[in-house]
């Protein structure tokens, strides 16, 4: 196109002012660009360094053993720290804790500051206290393991906010109270492990509106009731483990829909 412009244009003088104009288009294209990078860099550095400062002020209220291991948790790159992992643009990704030996509550620890995490696993360490409500400000997470630690009291509703999660583990530990009704609403759950806990109350009947459920662990709790009968819309159902608990009732047609399920236990 421009070929055929300057090819219909007669004077030399237009073709000089013509090319003028393509350079300073260019620069001024590559001024956008750079400066569009360099405010998205400024923000993740920002972030970055929010999370490194969460992360640090939470290593501070750990024990002195837990502190010690670790030791690359001193600056403000987060993606050198022991167990962190970043995505391509330099945030915070994921968070694997596990089997660290590590002692604490996560009271001390600001989720708020920590918005890009995709998966956090603190499996097998001694963390007890509460769950903070404020897990429910991790909107990207599709991975939450707690398993085999030393966590009590209940499960904030607001973890029902966190839409995008995939699995939800937090066997063995000993949370207690009902299940909140809002983990019925995580609809993206291919994976819960509530088992080994002191949940009481009945099955969530909600239960049944996790369409993409392939396991449910409810078993060893102090569950009672009938099993629901929405359970049976759990079409992509293979395991569903609900025995050592105080179920009641029979056991209804609707469990036959589960066209999949491979391993059930209800003693």
């Amino acid at each position: 196109m421009v070929s055929s412009f300057l090819s219909s244009t007669q004077s030399p003088l237009d073709v000089f002012f013509f090319s003028l104009f393509l350079v300073g288009t260019t620069s001024f294209h590559g001024a956008g660009v750079s400066a569009s990078f360099t405010s998205f860099s400024t923000i993740h550095m920002t972030k970055n360094k929010d999370g490194a400062k969460a992360l640090l002020n939470w290593k501070s209220t750990l024990d002195n053993h837990s502190r010690s291991l670790l030791s690359s948790w001193h600056d403000d790159n987060p993606c050198s720290f022991t167990g962190v992992a970043c995505d391509d643009f330099g945030a915070i990704a994921h968070l694997n804790l596990s089997c660290l030996g590590l002692r604490g509550t996560l009271d001390g620890l600001d989720f708020s500051r920590l918005t890009s995490v995709v998966s956090f696993e603190l499996t097998n360490n001694s963390i007890y206290g509460f769950i903070p409500s404020s897990i429910g400000n991790l909107s990207k997470l599709n991975s939450l393991d707690l398993c085999f630690n030393e966590l009590s009291g209940y499960i904030p509703p607001s973890l029902g906010m966190l839409k995008s999660l995939h699995y939800f583990k937090l066997c063995p530990n000993n949370l207690s109270g009902h299940i909140p009704r809002e983990i019925g609403q995580l609809d993206s759950l291919l994976g819960l492990d509530f088992s080994m806990n002191k949940f009481i109350g009945p099955i969530l009947i909600s239960l049944g509106n996790l369409s993409s459920l392939i396991y449910l662990y409810l078993w060893k709790n102090q569950l009672s009731g009938p099993i629901p009968a929405s359970l049976g819309k759990l079409g992509n159902l293979i395991e569903l483990s609900i025995s050592r608990n105080n179920i009641s009732g029979y056991i209804l047609r609707e469990i036959g829909d589960l066209r999949n399920l491979k391993i059930l236990y209800i003693w």
